[in-house]
């Protein structure tokens, strides 16, 4: 028969024990409860121990395992600390499984609740045993069972179960024994908890000010997401996290699951949420904690198999609602836990607000920026940039390449066709310098022959040759603290190059015929219209000079790759000779502006100005200009096709010469489509979308053509 001993009751006594699960080896015992004594002297967790402590209670008495349970802060559910002798399948359950005082009628809560030990000797046949108990008993197959209660004074904290497999009958003095382990083990969970509580905080609050750090100096929302889910999961202890924000304006919502954040466009959350504490936090703005046996048992958690859950409402003014939601497999969060949290949330919903802000105040000042740009752009194209017209895409670039390489002294070199203003562009950055205030000197080394060349760069000595009467001063220290523009760079002769050279690299000069050495402070703008790389190939020009004077080099458009520049430099030159020949001519008709797109220019922008000049001139001009008024050649060299020249693809150069039709006529194909996109793209400043309306074709067909036509132009390389 049965027999359950509880503390109040007369425990009878015990016949002759047949069959003990375990039996007392008291200097066994002795040394138990003497290490049991020492776990406080070593620094160590909880669980560390709780599991020595149960290792100790079941090891020195013979018992087969052993659980350990504690009571939450609220003191409303039994959740599982440590096991002994578990199987995995074991202990996964009662890690997941939480004993509710209110809900579950078990022999581990009536002791909880009691602060009474019970022994039983038959656990499976007890009629005592309620469906709890079945249940636990079943799964466990104990035979004798002693639960004895954890208590500080009549506070109690947990309990602690013992068991063996075989049916046992417990002797006042085994219960003697095991309720002294059980008191002296209160103690020491009761101070070590205390110490790790007490550590917890600690922990806690570094971690919240590092957060709150974190976001106080970040206005990217995703770098507060990121501060938020880390920081949230080392305060909890969670193992999942996932922020739920809730555009209620335009009702979208926001996930971030610590991977990845997006926009749940797909309503991969929406209906999961629904049956989540995510949804009961948000309705009721408040903290809501899920714990398997609570009250919000029956919300549905948002990852399975992370059962224990805590979400925590986060409002962002009025148009953003959100909820910060942290899982686990097993434990309980904390009174301490959750206000730290709450605290971190606060703090992440203000750095929410503070970046919205900032971004809407970027938005503004950009706007404005843009507003500015706009209108300085408009000056430059109305006025110019240092007298240097253009509003192209090109043009523009150089301008502001231009203000960039005048902060420093880097030597420069200006590269482009004859008459595309590489004067002009010098002068500009010589203005825009710190060197503004000082000397600008230009010297074009085509026009002076190389021997007189070096003295008017390096100056002379009196007597130095004949007709060297006095002393002069070179260009080179007259342009002491300026800028020297050296055009033509490409006709100075090689000797003169090597010299120019050792100026570049040692600083100073000496004056043909003398022997002091002149320190030369001078910024240098070099300008060439040959190519220098082919004639560095050719030997020609020094490589190493060239790559003392190209460190930024300028590349000018020439006038027919500069779009809507023709026109506004047309018409500026037309108000120009309009005051200087006193005319009223107001512009050009349509037509006479289609011939002058047409035309080539070859002559580039000094050519235009001429041209522009003669008409003025010798035309008699009306109130427009139109193609009449146009010289004959012009007109005739806009009238040949300007898309492809034939001459570039076709190699005939005589009777006897062959070419592969099918390729020539590919070639050509190929140029064709190839200014076509080009054209396309210019006019939609690079817009895709655009360029494949413009063309009316799709997106995709036209990067297609791009994609072929890149390869039709290597394969003709």
């Amino acid at each position: 028969m049965s027999r359950i001993i509880e503390q109040g009751g007369t425990i009878p006594a015990p016949p002759v024990r047949t069959s003990s699960a375990f039996s007392i080896d008291k200097d066994k015992l002795i040394r138990g409860i003497y290490r049991i004594s020492t776990f406080l002297t070593a620094p160590s967790s909880v669980e560390d121990i709780l599991g020595k402590i149960l290792d100790e209670v079941v090891d020195s008495m013979g018992f087969d395992r052993g659980i350990i349970l504690l009571l939450d802060e609220a003191r409303e559910n039994l959740y599982t600390r440590v096991v002994k002798n578990y199987s995995e399948e074991e202990a996964r359950r009662a890690f997941s499984v939480h004993l509710n005082l209110k809900k579950h009628d078990s022999f581990e809560t009536r002791v909880a609740k009691t602060g009474h030990y019970i022994a039983l000797e038959d656990s499976e046949t007890d009629p005592r045993t309620t469906e709890t108990d079945r249940k636990i008993s079943a799964f466990y197959k104990r035979g004798s069972t002693f639960y004895a209660p954890l208590k500080i004074e009549e506070d109690v904290i947990g309990i602690i179960a013992v068991w063996t497999k075989e049916k046992s009958r417990f002797s006042p003095d085994e219960i003697e024994i095991l309720l002294t382990f059980a008191n002296q083990v209160s103690i020491i969970i009761h101070i070590t908890r205390l110490f790790e509580i007490n550590r917890e905080k600690i922990d806690q609050l570094l971690i919240l000010q590092e957060a709150v750090s974190g976001l106080n100096s970040t206005y990217s929302i995703e770098r507060i997401h990121e501060i938020l889910i880390r920081s949230a999961l080392r305060i909890a202890k969670a193992e999942k996290a996932l922020i739920y924000f809730l555009d209620i304006e335009k009702n979208r919502v926001f996930i971030n699951d610590g991977e990845r954040g997006f926009i749940d466009d797909r309503n991969e959350y929406g209906d999961r949420v629904g049956r989540t504490i995510i949804r009961r936090a948000m309705d009721s703005d408040a903290i809501t904690v899920r714990q398997p046996g609570g009250e919000e048992d029956d919300a549905v958690p948002l990852y399975e198999g992370y059962p224990c859950e805590v979400a925590i409402p986060l409002k962002v003014k009025d148009r953003f609602k959100g909820v910060l939601l942290l899982g686990m497999r097993a434990g309980v969060y904390s009174r301490d836990q959750i206000n730290v949290l709450d605290i971190l949330v606060n703090n992440a919903a203000t750095s929410y607000d503070s970046a919205i802000m900032h971004s809407m105040l970027s938005i503004e000042a950009k706007s404005l920026k843009t507003e500015v740009e706009k209108l300085k752009e408009r000056e430059d194209f109305l006025l110019g940039f240092h007298n240097i017209l253009g509003k192209s895409k090109k043009m523009v670039g150089i301008f502001h390449v231009i203000e960039e390489v005048a902060k420093h002294d880097t030597n420069i070199l200006i590269q482009g066709e004859s008459g595309t203003g590489k004067e002009l562009v010098s002068r500009a950055i010589h203005r825009q310098s710190q060197r503004h205030e000082k000397r600008f000197v230009d010297v074009n080394c085509a026009a002076i022959p190389g021997t007189l060349l070096e003295s008017e760069l390096f100056g002379y000595e009196a007597g130095a040759f004949t007709d060297a009467r006095k002393r002069k001063i070179g260009l080179l220290e007259y342009a002491s603290g300026g800028t020297l523009f050296l055009d033509e760079i490409g006709d100075m002769s090689l000797p003169l190059q090597a010299k120019f050279l050792r100026m570049l690299e040692d600083g100073y000069i000496r004056r043909l015929g003398g022997n002091e050495s002149i320190p030369v402070d001078v910024r240098f703008i070099f300008a060439t219209n040959r190519d220098l790389s082919k004639m560095v190939a050719e030997g020609s020009f020094r490589e190493d000079l060239f790559y003392r004077i190209s460190v930024v080099p300028i590349i000018l458009p020439p006038l027919r790759e500069r779009g809507d520049d023709l026109l506004l430099l047309a018409r500026n030159y037309l108000e120009e000779f309009n005051r200087k020949f006193n005319k009223k001519v107001k512009g050009f008709t349509k037509e006479a502006e289609e011939i002058l797109r047409r035309y080539s220019w070859p002559g580039n922008v000094r050519e235009l100005k001429n041209i522009i000049e003669r008409i003025m001139i010798l035309r008699d001009v009306g109130r427009f200009i139109t193609p009449e008024n146009i010289p004959a050649e012009i007109k005739a060299s806009a009238a040949q096709d300007p898309v492809v020249q034939l001459d570039e693809l076709l190699p005939l150069t005589s009777a006897s010469d062959r070419i592969d039709y099918k390729q020539a006529v590919d070639r050509l194909t190929g140029k064709i489509k190839g200014r076509i996109l080009s054209r396309a793209l210019q006019l939609s400043g690079g817009n895709k979308t655009k360029a494949a309306r413009l063309l009316n074709i799709s997106r995709y067909a036209l990067i297609r053509e791009l994609k072929k036509a890149g390869k039709e132009a290597e394969t003709v390389t």
